[in-house]
């Protein structure tokens, strides 16, 4: 006798009111469950990455190019991503794969910060603390792989972008609380114990995170038997998909030949205290709670491609531009005004991004796909990240006076990423989204919009 076919997920439907009372019920306690588990995940990234790590970081006596790689080796970790898709198809179950990874991605932190104890000669901390963030970083990308997989088949497809959006916006804002306590305990208490505080205090915030992880929904997945060839080739014979990889491995490439340096130009060109660079976050996070709910609410009636292709293009001209003119004017304002900016921008890329990587892979297999999303943009941003620390010294030979002050590698390498920030849109045209808008025909809307505010639009 046949096995009964397994019920469909939450995501293969478009609204909660297409679900019976009792999934649907399930679904909603799993949303209210994910924002806390979310919030108390952002709080463990933030205090481990960031500001946190760079300081760190420049405490051990880091050089360039380890300040470049410990930023990289994040991204080189998602190889992780394709190992984990293959163990969710063979078992069909996420959760206790899920808690899995992240428990060993979280309690790994504790080695780092026990680094300071450790006798060893001092030039070799900074690359021992670069490898516990890329073992760190390898179980976090197939934790995060496994995640999205299983967030996509639990909310319903058209309320993805207002939800991750809201999602987004609360998490933001419990970051910021983190961000303002951590730079306030980091300028107040001495190194090395201020970083040790720091980092232990986030693996035991991140651990109670996992274990929310436990109390919600997973729906049933078929087991599948995968090959490991069909990890690395089914998405990229897949036209849509293929397309979205090669916009989504740009975009990250393009973005980290300038993240690496963007704190350490905060703290060390701008001479910012880390409570100045936590209010920065602040204001980001602030702005962000409305920025991506907004964004999330408009892509949900126009379509993911439209947003992006603003956001991205916004990210290249303003944020730059922005710390340019804080280190030419040597005027704060324009870091507070940049954190805006960062708002407005990444409010519309991250939800877009996330959910135009869902809507472009198919259902079948969605974990193979965006384990392939993973990887690619992994590999991508490893690439962008590990050139930066070269590229930045490089530049150092174009160094010139201007504006009555210098122009310094910092600002070309910003110019350099923005430009080709920028010209991100030119990568979007080809993704296929159903019912999605033309960028230009979302731009008209948004201009009668904003006219009938009362604002001018020239």
């Amino acid at each position: 006798m046949a096995a009964a076919p397994l019920p469909p997920p939450p995501g293969s439907f478009s609204r909660l009111a297409d679900l019976d009372l009792g999934t649907r019920a399930q679904v909603r306690r799993t949303m209210r469950l994910s924002v806390l588990e979310g919030s108390l995940t952002q709080v463990f990234l933030n205090w481990t990455s960031g500001s946190v790590l760079i300081g760190f970081m420049l405490h051990l006596g880091a050089a360039p190019a380890e300040i470049a790689l410990v930023g990289a080796v994040p991204l080189l970790s998602q190889v992780a991503s394709p190992a984990a898709a293959y163990l969710a198809a063979a078992m069909g179950r996420r959760k206790l794969l899920t808690v899995a990874m992240a428990l060993v991605s979280r309690l790994t932190w504790l080695l780092a910060a026990s680094l300071p104890l450790v006798p060893m000669p001092d030039t070799w901390r900074p690359s021992v603390l670069i490898l516990v963030v890329l073992v760190s970083s390898f179980f976090l990308a197939a934790n995060g792989t496994l995640w999205t997989a299983w967030m996509g088949d639990v909310i319903p497809e058209r309320e993805r972008g207002r939800y991750f959006g809201l999602r987004a916006g609360i998490v933001g804002v419990i970051a910021m609380v983190a961000n303002l306590a951590a730079g306030a305990f980091l300028d107040r208490v001495g190194a090395p114990f201020s970083f040790q505080a720091v980092l232990v205090a986030s693996v035991v915030i991140a651990l109670v995170g996992v274990v929310i992880y436990l109390l919600q929904l997973d729906p049933p997945t078929e087991h599948v038997r995968v090959r490991w060839g069909q990890l690395l080739t089914l998405p990229w014979r897949e036209p849509g998909f293929r397309r979205f990889l090669r916009f989504a491995l740009y975009w990250q490439f393009v973005v980290l030949l300038a993240a690496p340096f963007v704190f350490p130009y905060f703290l060390d060109e701008l001479r910012l205290t880390f409570t100045q660079v936590a209010i920065w976050s602040s204001i980001a996070a602030l702005t962000a709670l409305a920025t991506t709910y907004l964004w999330g609410r408009v892509a949900d009636r126009t379509g993911n491609r439209g947003v992006l292709a603003i956001g991205t293009f916004l990210a290249g001209l303003l944020l730059p531009s922005s710390w340019i003119l804080a280190g030419i004017t040597g005027n704060v304002g324009w870091i507070w005004l940049s954190a805006v900016f960062d708002a407005v921008a990444w409010g519309a890329i991250g939800p877009a991004i996330f959910n135009l990587a869902l809507v472009s892979a198919p259902r079948a297999n969605r974990v193979v796909f965006i384990a392939m999303y993973s990887l690619g943009t992994g590999v991508a941003g490893f690439v962008g990240g590990a050139l930066s620390g070269p590229l930045l010294v490089f530049l150092r030979n174009f160094e010139t006076p201007a504006f009555g002050t210098t122009w310094t590698a910092y600002h070309w390498l910003f110019v350099i990423s923005g430009v080709l920030r920028m010209f991100a849109w030119v990568w979007l045209r080809s993704v296929p989204e159903a019912d999605s808008w033309r960028t230009r025909d979302l731009l008209r809307s948004m201009r009668t919009g904003w006219k009938g505010m009362g604002f001018p639009w020239r």
